[in-house]
Formats: C-alpha cells, structure tokens, sequence
C-alpha cells in the first residue's frame, strides 16, 4: 500500500505528501530523515533536527479524498502510523566507510585485504581525522567506522593520540585490533582489544562483526 507523509515544525509549519510509492518515500524522505540531510516537501527545505515526521502507511486516497484540505483526516482513518518501523528499519545494521590507523604500511595492508574481503569501503585515515576534526564536515557523508591497529608493544604517541581521537569521536566504531601475538600494550590496558590473524576466518568474522553490529 502506498504511504501519506507529513513533515512540520512549530504550530503551523507542515507540508504533507500523498500516495508515495516506498522507492519514493525511502529515497526523497527517509534516508535524508536518518542522515539530518535536508528534506524537500512542499517546496520547501526542512531540517531533520527541527522537525516532526509521520508517515502513514494505507489505503491509496482518490482526488475526492484529498480535497477540501481532508486529505491527512482521510488518511488517518483509513492508515496505520508506521513511522517508528521505517526508522528502526533503515538505521539497522549497514556497511560503514572504514579507515584504517596503523604506524606499518605493512600492518595497513593485512586489514585493507580484511577489508576487502568484506567488501567494506574503506577511506584514508586523513579523511576521517579531517572530519573528526570539522564538526561541519561531520554532519554530513557516510557513516563511517575505524580500525585502530598495532603491532609492537610501545604504540607511538602520534599513534596513540589519533587512536584516542578515534574513540572519543566514533565510540564502538573505532575497533581497537592487535596484529599478532605480541602482548598488548599497557597503554590500552582496560580496552576492548580484539586480536586479528590476517586470513584467518574466525578473525575475519570477528572484524566483520565489530564493524557492522
């Protein structure tokens, strides 16, 4: 069945829409709303942040339906309030952009081939920290993720400080990953460190697990 939408901010604000097929709806209303991206309605421009969504699903609403300004009272009656379940549905597990800090090219590559194996798209180290660091920058763009690798047992202080930048900014989205069977450093002593052997399929399932849950 197709869908009514109504957008509104404050007392008197509101542009509705009716009888949208879901390819419409999802692509013009519901993933703009999930990532605080504009949204076009009634010829006008509406901020997410601002605003209040129903969208209805239900019967199709005929020209009679609609007329007179009834068409929303029409649909109300007639439809089912399925807001919460197309929100829920669309933020649910999805494929983040991951960048990947390591202090070894070497280190680098075996979770870039991880990556690819999982067919993540992945993106310089440099760019997330640009965004990390613009809060205009990280308000808009793909949802990203971080893996966060180390080798020895002395990480570098750069390393150190870009991983804690990390963190802070992406919480459980920035896995922390040891290469190999070297003890883990003291200075993550009480993180969360998952230890990742590079063509191993149980780490494999792992990394896929932390990144996308």
């Amino acid at each position: 069945m197709p869908f009514h939408v109504e957008i509104s901010s404050g007392f008197r604000q509101r542009a509705r829409a009716f009888n949208l097929e879901e390819v419409a709806l999802r692509s013009t209303v519901i993933d703009p709303w999930i990532r605080g991206r504009p949204i076009y309605l009634g010829d006008k421009e509406w901020e997410p942040r601002d605003c209040k969504l129903i969208v209805l699903e239900g019967p199709e609403l005929a020209g009679t339906d609609l007329s007179m300004g009834r068409g929303w009272s029409n649909a109300e009656r007639s439809a089912e309030n399925v807001t919460r379940q197309l929100i829920d549905a669309a933020t649910g597990p999805t494929k983040p952009v991951v960048a990947v800090l390591a202090e070894a090219d070497a280190a680098r590559g075996e979770i870039a081939r991880m990556l690819d194996r999982l067919e993540l798209e992945t993106a310089p180290w440099a760019e997330l920290r640009g965004r990390i660091l613009s809060p205009a920058k990280a308000e808009s763009g793909p949802g990203y993720a971080a893996v966060l690798v180390t080798e020895g047992a002395e990480p570098t202080a750069s390393w150190l400080f870009d991983a804690g930048l990390a963190r802070g900014a992406l919480g459980p989205r920035a896995v922390v990953a040891q290469l190999g069977d070297n003890p883990i450093p003291a200075q993550l002593a009480g993180i969360d460190v998952i230890r990742l052997v590079p063509d191993d399929e149980t780490s494999l399932r792992a990394l896929a697990d932390r990144l996308i849950r």
